[in-house]
């Protein structure tokens, strides 16, 4: 009787097993997954070709190059308006390239480091030579693919003027740009900034005299993201 009692319950729980198999719902587990590795690979093929959109706002972590050539007027040797008359001014208009690289700490905020070479042309044909160095603070406003950086840069420079040296020499360089994001690395624009450049001489010499030296200062600028 125990036998026939067992033997009834193994075939019932058979039978509920082959029902319960029949009549339930299927998973489909082994399909979601090929589905998944399936997604995985053509993502990586989307990638590897590079056919993704471009990112245009920027983050925290971004890093970028900067080149600029800019022409820079003399604002006080001894005027701006000087520039424009012949044999009345004391500095002719020159110009300066610079490169620097740049580092967003927010999507807003980014610090920096340009070096540089500057030149303006004397009386007499010499030449006011500089090569800045200069920190860079930066606050970006973006709107779509255009970008407006206002920096300010404080640094030193190198001087030199009918071979009398000068450095360090201060420089104070306050700038404003907009820029145009022609691809995910690179934007191309226009700054605009004043450079302040003293030089106290009385402070290394009883007999010399301190001078300011006031520039403006507007250029072409391209930058490489990364």
């Amino acid at each position: 009787m125990k036998r026939i009692i067992f033997l009834a319950l193994i075939l019932s729980a058979w039978t509920f097993s082959t029902y319960a198999q029949t009549f339930s719902p299927k998973t489909n587990f082994n399909d979601i997954k090929q589905q998944a590795e399936s997604t995985d690979d053509d993502d990586d093929e989307y990638e590897e070709g590079g056919n993704y959109e471009e990112r245009d706002e920027i983050l925290a972590g971004d890093q970028f190059l900067k080149l600029s050539l800019d022409g820079v007027f003399p604002l006080n040797f001894p005027d701006l308006p000087s520039l424009f008359k012949e044999d009345e001014h004391q500095l002719s208009i020159g110009g300066t390239a610079n490169i620097g690289y740049h580092y967003f700490m927010t999507k807003k905020i980014a610090i920096g480091f340009d070096i540089g070479f500057g030149f303006n042309v004397s009386i007499g044909g010499h030449i006011f030579n500089y090569v800045p160095f200069i920190f860079n603070g930066t606050y970006m406003f973006s709107y779509k693919k255009w970008q407006f950086p206002c920096t300010i840069g404080l640094g030193f420079a190198w001087e030199s003027y009918n071979n009398n040296h000068y450095f360090p020499g201060l420089i104070l360089k306050p700038e404003a740009g907009a820029y145009y994001r022609m691809s995910e690395s690179w934007s191309l624009g226009g700054e605009v900034f004043y450079m302040l450049m003293p030089q106290f001489s009385s402070w290394y010499n009883d007999d010399a005299s301190n001078h300011f030296g006031n520039f403006l200062g507007i250029g072409l600028t391209a930058k490489y993201a990364f």
